[in-house]
């Protein structure tokens, strides 16, 4: 609960980089969203993003880093970081319809589930060109 006396869902999300560009996941029929889930009970939140990562991507990209912790609307983010080889490409799988690797500058609002557009209007620093 927060101070607020709302209750807030908590979420791993993952800004996954190569070359300067971001992996983004599509659920079938829904907008591009940045890889991530929800944080399952006594999870830490690096366990939950590196599971999340692979279960949505296959990747199993070591090095995962907490860049911060923001919250939109009734979420809690931990965002983490990770950087991907040139060769490392992501396949979807379980609820995920579609992977694809997008340049920086070419990141908008209209492309993205609102969740990722308010994260990008933020400003982070893995996000900027």
């Amino acid at each position: 609960m927060s101070g607020k006396g709302r209750s807030l869902k908590t979420r791993a999300t993952i800004i996954c980089l190569r070359s300067g560009k971001v992996l983004l996941v599509r659920k079938k029929g829904g907008k591009w969203n940045f890889p991530g889930g929800t944080i399952e009970d006594g999870e830490q939140p690096v366990q939950a993003a590196a599971r999340e990562l692979k279960e949505e991507t296959r990747l199993n990209c070591a090095g995962l880093l907490l860049l911060c912790t923001l919250e939109v609307g009734d979420i809690v983010h931990y965002i983490f970081t990770t950087h991907c080889d040139d060769l490392t490409d992501a396949i979807a799988d379980n609820e995920i319809a579609a992977c694809k690797w997008v340049k920086r500058e070419q990141l908008n609002a209209d492309l993205l589930t609102p969740t990722a557009a308010a994260l990008m209007s933020r400003r982070l620093p893995a996000l900027s060109v």
